[in-house]
């Protein structure tokens, strides 16, 4: 697929800042809805665990063990069987969340650029794992995973986080294997990765998700695209540049034209679903240009990822 960036500096610089006091706040009823199979500590997260305890919150009974708290023993039974057993129960647990962020030289794309859209995602979904005392990574990638942020606990480390995805440097090209695999090779203990990319170099993602098996991981793979690029205009002759190579390709985008470019689309599409069907990954499609408050965030609560 080939883009010329229409985004000049000028616009760029007019936009008004990514996040303000009175949108956090509004994000407060909102949380993330990870599985109850990964693997998390007991340590006042929000999320629910299969993993049962000792816990005031009755599911289950187990033998005393010694070293075990009086305070969780059933008395009520002790009282009935002259015998000690504790009460076990679903703990609430917190659990690693990773955002990738894709950076490479095509999110600059679109007006608003998609990168924008990108960031947007990324802050709101990183306030909900501070706020929720789940541990956060951000990696922005490009050909390979740039300087992250995180492991970070906690909403002291907000501020610090929103500033960080405000400032990531956009360019190169994309290697999603590559990125995949070294990022799924440094943090071994799984979590919920969230995947926010164009996809424009969709190939190894397949692959590369292989990396990310459930039930360790729980995978989300946003898929960012800007109208234009499922519905361009019927322009004539022109020059195509790629976005990430800087390739030139001479075109005339006649009726022909677009109807191959959208038979190609559509299997690129499906491509990317299967891809992450096979590998089960859940599959969203966001458009840039989509209101976050009004669109984006009640498209993700009806696919069951926030809550």
């Amino acid at each position: 697929m080939w883009f010329r960036n229409i985004f000049s500096p000028k616009q760029q610089a007019a936009l008004p800042p990514l996040f303000n006091e009175a949108f956090l706040r509004r994000l407060e009823r909102l949380s993330l809805q990870a599985q109850r199979t990964l693997r998390g500590r007991p340590s006042g997260g929000a999320h629910l665990s299969y993993r049962l305890l000792p816990t005031s919150i009755f599911s289950d009974h187990r033998p005393y063990s010694t070293g075990d708290d009086y305070r969780y023993v059933d008395w009520n039974v002790y009282a009935h069987q002259d015998a000690l057993f504790v009460k076990l129960g679903e703990i609430e647990q917190d659990v690693n969340i990773h955002l990738l962020l894709d950076v490479s030289r095509s999110m600059m794309w679109g007006s608003p650029p998609k990168l924008r859209a990108a960031q947007l995602l990324a802050g709101t979904l990183g306030y909900l794992a501070l706020a929720h005392n789940d541990r956060l990574h951000v990696a922005p990638f490009s050909a390979a995973v740039l300087r992250e942020f995180g492991p970070a606990h906690g909403k002291a480390r907000l501020i610090e986080m929103l500033r960080f995805i405000e400032h990531v440097q956009p360019g190169g090209e994309t290697n999603l294997r590559a990125v995949l695999d070294g990022y799924a090779r440094r943090h071994p203990r799984g979590g919920l990765l969230v995947l926010c990319s164009d996809l424009l170099a969709s190939e190894g993602l397949e692959e590369g998700l292989r990396a990310f098996p459930p039930p360790i991981w729980q995978v989300l793979v946003i898929h960012l695209l800007d109208p234009g690029e499922l519905n361009p205009e019927r322009l004539g002759p022109i020059e195509l540049e790629d976005m990430e190579t800087g390739a030139l390709l001479p075109l005339v985008v006649d009726d022909e034209t677009l109807a191959h470019y959208r038979r190609n689309l559509t299997a690129w599409q499906r491509g990317i679903e299967s891809a992450c069907g096979k590998r089960g990954a859940t599959c969203a499609r966001v458009l840039s240009t989509w209101p976050l408050e009004r669109q984006i965030i009640p498209y993700l609560r009806a696919r069951q990822i926030l809550t």
